[in-house]
């Protein structure tokens, strides 16, 4: 009887819309707000696994209308000359529940981590944890469905418990130490300490277990169901507390900040002997973390076309680009003034490394760090030479912040005006212009050179005033 009804059960929720919907949903959403960026495998499955609550969600309410059904619009009657029993119903639903919901899980993130793997280089670690915690969860929603459906028997209820869950999932980054005992906990960024996601998942999947014996107890007490909630419980206190324990991520505070504030968790892992992993390309060497150096490429292509319109002597001395937790910029002094962040894609994060390789070059990095403060580059000759060095990977632009990393912008503390931009695309424009850098290239970044002493040397005409701003760069 139980199997004829496993196989009817199974069979429904199989092609059940809203199953298939929510997994559609979970993969296209999650593949959109993806666009853009590399993929990462250190947090690619950690928001994927946090979109799949709206599958988890569908889940519940259909296991809650599921086993519910028998109760209503006079189904008891109709049952109750059936050789089947409810006791039967419940446990042919939980085991269908399950396996549909894990299959539907497995196909959205699975499919959705195909598309990424697809989508370019991938770096960062993968943690296998992560994509089988959405498959617990969605196991876990149906066996809660079930409970729910067969304890509290009002249509609402599998929608209210989804309610709740949901805004504490939405909330989990505020929730303290209890963060981790909810289902899902989607807040992760790259260059944070490893997540206690294995035993996360043991917890998960003993809560599956366990509200799986609650729903069968609603029928009568027995040796088994009662058996199996308590060996669930004995294994999901202790995991529960093990990840409850995991203390928050040290977020830098106001104070003196300095490597003994970084997080333990990370320092020997970005700011160890050995943490970089370094080589040469092209006469430029470029640093990444173990794990990102499929990145490095894309660094070249962000770096090279502006280092190569440098003069060969200072290109010699160009420094490295090292890769560089943004979390934890704070962790040492000798960093590179090229830095790459943890994640990798948007079109801001080229112009930074470019604009990088400008600054250095004409001097107005080092006048930066002299002063300490901000500085007004406006009317400055060597201004109009950064912005045409950053011009040879993104188009020159007034001064904004840059999109750095996923929680981080970049704006260097300089001042230039649309006068300055305008004639960087001038030189982008002008043919022979790089030769005449070359001849000329000490003048140019002189800080007492002004724009209207370099138009001559460029062979560029005057449009434009530019006067020089209240505090210049030195």
């Amino acid at each position: 009887m139980t199997r004829q009804l496993f196989l009817f059960e199974a069979r429904r929720l199989a092609r059940h819309p809203l199953v298939w919907g929510a997994s559609a949903l979970v993969l296209a959403l999650q593949t959109y707000l993806s666009r853009g960026q590399q993929p990462h495998w250190g947090v690619d499955p950690v928001h994927a696994t946090g979109l799949s609550t709206c599958l988890a969600a569908a889940v519940l309410i259909v296991a809650a209308l599921a086993v519910s059904r028998d109760g209503r619009h006079g189904m008891p009657e109709t049952l109750a000359g059936l050789p089947g029993r409810a006791g039967h119903r419940t446990r042919a639903i939980l085991l269908a529940t399950p396996l549909v919901a894990g299959l539907a899980s497995a196909v959205a993130v699975g499919g959705y981590l195909l598309v990424r793997l697809a989508a370019g280089p991938a770096a960062g670690r993968l943690d296998v944890w992560e994509p089988l915690t959405a498959v617990a969860a969605a196991m876990l929603a149906a066996t809660l469905g079930v409970a729910i459906g067969r304890w509290v028997r009002r249509l609402i209820a599998g929608p209210m418990v989804v309610a709740v869950l949901g805004y504490l999932i939405y909330m989990n980054p505020v929730n303290g130490p209890l963060r981790w005992l909810l289902p899902v906990m989607q807040d992760h960024h790259a260059d944070w300490p490893d997540r206690p996601s294995g035993t996360h998942l043991v917890y998960v999947l003993a809560l599956v277990v366990v509200f799986a014996g609650v729903a069968l107890l609603r029928h009568r007490t027995r040796l088994m169901p009662a058996a199996a909630v308590v060996a669930a419980l004995a294994v999901a206190v202790p995991a529960g507390a093990a990840t409850a324990a995991e203390p928050p991520v040290l977020r830098p505070r106001v104070g003196m900040l300095g490597p003994e504030t970084v997080d333990p968790r990370v320092f020997e892992r970005y700011f160890g002997p050995a943490a970089h992993r370094c080589s040469d390309r092209q006469g430029v060497t470029y640093c990444a973390y173990p794990g990102y150096e499929p990145w490095i490429p894309l660094w070249e292509q962000a770096v090279l076309p502006a280092a190569d319109v440098l003069p060969a002597a200072l290109r010699a001395r160009l420094p490295r680009v090292e890769q560089t937790p943004l979390t934890w910029y704070y962790g040492h002094d000798g960093a590179s003034p090229f830095q790459a962040p943890m994640t990798w894609g948007h079109p801001d994060q080229r112009a930074m490394l470019a604009q990088s390789v400008g600054l250095w070059a004409t001097g107005l990095l080092k006048a930066l760090a002299l002063a300490g403060t901000g500085g007004d580059a406006h009317g400055q000759a060597r201004m109009v030479l950064a912005l045409w060095i950053t011009g040879q990977v993104s188009v020159p632009e007034p001064p904004r912040p840059l999109y750095a990393d996923v929680r981080f912008g970049r704006q260097m503390m300089v001042g230039w005006g649309p006068a300055e931009v305008a004639y960087a695309k001038l030189m982008l424009a002008t043919p022979g212009v790089r030769d005449k850098v070359s001849a000329h290239w000490d003048t140019l970044t002189h800080p007492a050179t002004t724009i209207d002493q370099a138009l001559p040397l460029l062979g560029l005409n005057r449009t434009q005033a530019t006067p020089p701003g209240p505090t210049p760069c030195r």
